[in-house]
C-alpha cells in the first residue's frame, strides 16, 4: 500500500511540474510583450526546480520556510518498532522481578529453623542383633550359592568326561563285535584342503571320530550319545553326509558314514537325559536307502567305562 501511495505522489509531482513548465513556456513566448523574463516566470521556474529536487533529496529547505521530506513515514515506522520493543522489554523485566520475589518468598518459608540446624549432624551407626543376623544369613546364602554353582560345574565336567570315555568304549566295542582289527582304525580325520575344490557349497571343516579303508569301501565313523541328537546336530549330520556324497562322486568309490548312537548308563539320576535319536531314521531315510548312512545303537555301562580307565592306567605302568 505504501509503495502505491509513493507512486501516486511521484506521478502527481511530475504532472504539476509539467503544468508549471508549460505555463512558463507560454508566458515567455506568447505573452505581450514576448521574450520577457518576468517575476512570474522566475517563480514558476523556481517551483519546478523545487519539485524536481524533492525527488532527488530526502530533505530540502528553501529559506527555512519550505521543507520537503520523504522520511516521515519511515520515522513513524521506526517509532512504532521502538515502542513495541520497549513494551516487550518491560514485560520480560516484570517476569524476572516476579520470579525473584517468588523465589525469595519460597526460601523464606522453606528454610530450616536454627534449632533444627543445630541438631543436624552425623553419628556412628550401632548394629542391632537383627542386623547382624541378617548379615550372617546373607553371607551363608552367598556361600551356598557359590558351592552349588561349583558342584554343578563339577558335575558337568564329570558328565562330559564320562561321555568322551563312553565314545572310546563304543569304538572299541564296535570293532570287537565286527571282528575288525582295531589297528585299521584312524581316529579323528578330516578331508584334505583339496576337497574345497570338490564341494561347490561350503568350505566347512568337519572332523570324524574314525575312518576305515578297505579294498571295496571307505567308512567314516561318527559317535554320538543318544541325548545329543538334537535338531541342531541333525544339521551337522547333514553336512557330513553331503561331504561324503561329494567325496564318493568325485573319487568313484563306495563311501558311507557309520553313525554309532550310544546309550550311556549315567552316574546318577540327575545326569539322565531323554533319548532324542528317534528322528534320525525319519529325517535321513533317503541316505539310509542310498547306502550313504548306516546307523547302529550301542549300550555302554559304567563298568565298561571304568575298565577303560583301568586298562589305560595299566598301559601307563
Amino acid at each position: 500500500m505504501e509503495k502505491k501511495v509513493n507512486y501516486f505522489v511521484r506521478w502527481l509531482i511530475a504532472i504539476v511540474a509539467l503544468s508549471i513548465s508549460i505555463m512558463a513556456f507560454l508566458s515567455f513566448f506568447l505573452a505581450e510583450p514576448k521574450y520577457q523574463i518576468t517575476t512570474g516566470i522566475i517563480t514558476l521556474i523556481a517551483i519546478v526546480v523545487v519539485l524536481i529536487l524533492s525527488e532527488s533529496f530526502n530533505n530540502l529547505s528553501v529559506g527555512k520556510i519550505l521543507t520537503l521530506s520523504n522520511e516521515v513515514k519511515k520515522k513513524d515506522t521506526e517509532k512504532e518498532t521502538v515502542k513495541t520493543e520497549n513494551k516487550e522489554l518491560r514485560q520480560e523485566l516484570f517476569k524476572i522481578v516476579s520470579n525473584i520475589q517468588q523465589s525469595q518468598v519460597n526460601n523464606t518459608y522453606n528454610a530450616p529453623s536454627d534449632e533444627w540446624l543445630k541438631v543436624l549432624g552425623v553419628v556412628k551407626s550401632e548394629d542391632s542383633p537383627e542386623d547382624e543376623q541378617e548379615d550372617q544369613d546373607e553371607i551363608k546364602r552367598a556361600v551356598q550359592h557359590l558351592a552349588e554353582r561349583e558342584r554343578s560345574r563339577e558335575k558337568s565336567r564329570e558328565r562330559n568326561q564320562n561321555r568322551r570315555k563312553a565314545e572310546q568304549v563304543a569304538l572299541n566295542k564296535y570293532f570287537t563285535q565286527s571282528s575288525i582289527p582295531q589297528s585299521e582304525l584312524i581316529q579323528r580325520v578330516e578331508f584334505s584342503g583339496s576337497f574345497d575344490e570338490i564341494d561347490p557349497i561350503m568350505n566347512r571343516k568337519i572332523v570324524f571320530d574314525g575312518y576305515l579303508k578297505s579294498a571295496s569301501n571307505e567308512r567314516f565313523i561318527e559317535v554320538i550319545p543318544n541325548t545329543n541328537a538334537s535338531l541342531m546336530y541333525y544339521d551337522r549330520l547333514y553336512v557330513m553326509l553331503n561331504k561324503i556324497h561329494f567325496y564318493r562322486e568325485a573319487k568313484k568309490v563306495n563311501a558311507d558314514l557309520l553313525l554309532l548312537i550310544i546309550d550311556i548308563e549315567e552316574i546318577d539320576e540327575e545326569s539322565k537325559r531323554p533319548d532324542r535319536s528317534e528322528r534320525v531314521f525319519d529325517f535321513f531315510q533317503p541316505a539310509i536307502s542310498n547306502k550313504l548312512l548306516k546307523v547302529e545303537h550301542l549300550k555302554i555301562s559304567q563298568k565298561e567305562i571304568e575298565e577303560l580307565d583301568e586298562n589305560g592306567q595299566q598301559r601307563l605302568l
